[in-house]
């Protein structure tokens, strides 16, 4: 998530280099064309394309308010995840009062919520972003790594190193740590520890967990319906290749050396329409690894912070600061 009110050019320049040297080079040849070989005829009137650019601005606008409410949803969801998990610290500290109890089920939740987070920044070929400008951006960081990589570092930092072997074939390794945390509690109430009505809330908790576990799972494995996507990038390159021909039209009109301003222009104006569409494109999957995406690492940071405060430990992990001014 960017921080930052004001975004260097260097940013700017990622996003948009690609489509200014493509369109300065065609807007170049094209005003070459019409000025010193006299094809005048390439000319196009300019309203059927500002009619076009109309229609591919609102068009570019749906697809950004689609991308919009996937990203909140995602922060939704994971503000759900942090209030569940103080709900449930706090639950279980006061109807539990075994210290190493509380301490073994709390390092299981902390470590429930990362194994999550990892899960959900797995790469799926056909739901991410194939234009990655905006994870180049915070491609350097260590909270960005391969799936197999981070997550064993993730066991191995908790010392478990040896239930890593049994689950690391598992296909939602999440989904089966929240299992045994049912488990837990399922024996606490055999063993008399919990009564039948704590037994309930607790189960309600963890199944508020899955439930929104299940509604980023959701968001990651279904990307913004292809023919919004496909036919906005469609449309907006169409529209970009066909405006120098309509401005030539509309310079000539302020004299004959006038007609270079196409030039600048059209690089301008396709600026604009490609940025809107690549903002949509980078905000579509909030778990992405990128710069536009949920902080999902800080937001379990702050949760296992704000757990472990309750269990009156001392010695806490630092927040985590921001990266190239993005929260990851």
């Amino acid at each position: 998530m960017l921080i930052n009110k004001k975004i260097n050019i260097q940013y700017f320049w990622l996003f948009g280099k690609k489509n200014v040297l493509q369109t300065l080079l065609l807007s170049s040849v094209i005003v070459t064309v019409y000025h010193f070989l006299g094809f005048k005829i390439i000319a196009i009137p300019f309203l059927p394309v500002a009619s076009i650019g109309t229609a591919v601005a609102f068009y570019v606008g749906f697809k950004n308010n689609q991308a919009y409410d996937r990203l909140w949803e995602a922060r939704r969801l994971w503000g759900g995840i942090t209030n569940t998990s103080r709900i449930l610290t706090a639950s279980f500290i006061s109807l539990i009062d075994d210290k190493e109890k509380q301490k073994a089920f709390l390092n299981r939740h902390i470590a429930y919520i990362n194994i999550l987070r990892l899960q959900l920044r797995k790469t799926i070929p056909w739901a991410t972003n194939k234009e990655n400008y905006h994870q180049q951006i915070v491609s350097a960081s260590e909270e960005i790594n391969e799936f197999e990589i981070s997550i064993k570092e993730l066991f191995e930092k908790l010392d478990k190193s040896e239930i890593f072997e049994k689950v690391k074939h598992k296909g939602n390794i999440a989904s089966y740590t929240l299992k045994a945390q049912f488990d837990v509690i399922t024996k606490l109430k055999r063993d008399k520890l919990i009564d039948e009505y704590e037994h309930s809330d607790l189960t309600k908790l963890l199944g508020e967990l899955y439930n929104l576990q299940g509604g980023c799972e959701r968001i990651k494995t279904t990307p913004l319906f292809r023919q919004y996507s496909l036919f906005s990038r469609i449309f907006v390159k169409l529209f970009i290749f066909l405006l120098p021909f309509a401005l030539l039209t509309e310079m000539s009109k302020f004299g004959e050396y006038r007609i270079w301003l196409v030039i600048p222009f059209s690089v301008l104006i396709s600026w604009v329409f490609m940025t809107m569409e690549q903002i949509g494109e980078a905000s579509e999957n909030p778990f992405d690894g990128g710069s536009t995406d949920t902080p999902i690492s800080t937001i379990c940071r702050n949760i296992e912070i704000d757990i472990l405060e309750m269990l009156d430990e001392t010695n806490l992990p630092p927040k985590i600061e921001p990266f190239n001014d993005v929260l990851l």
